[in-house]
């Protein structure tokens, strides 16, 4: 499931920004004796710098039918509540289950070091079986990357 919503995704996104990087990682717990499969691909509006990055996390479900789509697309140098309350308010409209983090890092009291902004989602999507299926698949797949190209374009 997890190469075939690589594939998948790669098609749609072409059209709305560009895939900078795609890892896969695999973590073997010692005391669960499982193996966990993740695919983490990021994906910008532009290979610019200090530009909104997106990180989709795709997870397989133990069913191995379905997968887990988390995203979390970053705001560098956002900073202010009014700004962060503006961004969240202008992607809540796209997807109103979107939730906002902000980090900020000092180094000294009173002097911040980095500030940055995150809003994040999540979502599974099932494997087709059948072309009703597949047909309802695309469609939210085209929806997300749509989504997803306009939360990274946006400008502070």
């Amino acid at each position: 499931m997890l190469q075939f919503m690589v594939e998948k995704l790669g098609e749609h996104f072409s059209a709305h920004g560009m895939i900078t990087d795609i890892v896969l990682r695999s973590d073997r717990s010692l005391v669960a004796e499982e193996e966990l499969q993740e695919v983490i691909i990021s994906f910008a509006a532009s290979e610019e710098e200090h530009v909104p990055v997106a990180s989709i996390h795709l997870f397989s479900l133990p069913d191995q039918a379905s997968c887990e789509v988390e995203v979390e697309v970053s705001y560098p140098g956002v900073q202010g509540s009014d700004q962060s309350e503006q961004l969240w308010e202008r992607a809540r409209v796209m997807i109103p289950e979107i939730s906002l983090t902000e980090k900020r890092r000092y180094l000294e009291p009173g002097k911040m070091a980095e500030a940055v902004i995150m809003l994040d989602y999540h979502f599974v999507v099932e494997q087709p079986i059948t072309e009703d299926e597949e047909l309802q698949l695309e469609n939210v797949l085209e929806r997300f990357s749509s989504d997803l190209g306009k939360l990274v374009s946006f400008s502070k």
